[in-house]
C-alpha cells in the first residue's frame, strides 16, 4: 500500500525521494500519529510535499492511492 503510494507521487513528478519516504514510515513506526487515514494524510502531506504548488496533486495521488477509506477509518482496518 505504501510503496504504491510512493511510486503514484512519483509518477504524478511530485519531488519526494526515498530518503523523506523513510522518515514518514519511521514517524508511522514510532506511532507520531494514529494509523487513521486523517492523520496520516497530514503526516505524509507535511513530510513529503516541499512545494505548495505540489498540494493539489499531492492530494489527487492520495485520493487515487487510498480510495475507498474514510477519514477517520484505520489504515489496517480489514473489511
Amino acid at each position: 500500500m505504501f510503496v504504491e503510494f510512493f511510486l503514484a507521487l512519483k509518477e504524478a513528478r511530485i519531488p519526494v525521494t526515498l530518503r523523506e519516504f523513510l522518515v514518514l514510515l519511521e514517524a508511522m513506526e514510532r506511532k507520531v500519529v494514529s494509523f487513521n487515514v486523517d492523520d496520516f494524510y497530514f503526516l505524509s502531506r507535511s513530510s513529503l510535499v516541499k512545494d505548495e504548488r505540489n498540494l493539489d496533486k499531492f492530494d489527487q495521488v492520495f485520493g487515487s492511492c487510498f480510495e475507498g477509506l474514510e477519514f477517520g477509518q484505520d489504515l489496517f482496518e480489514t473489511e
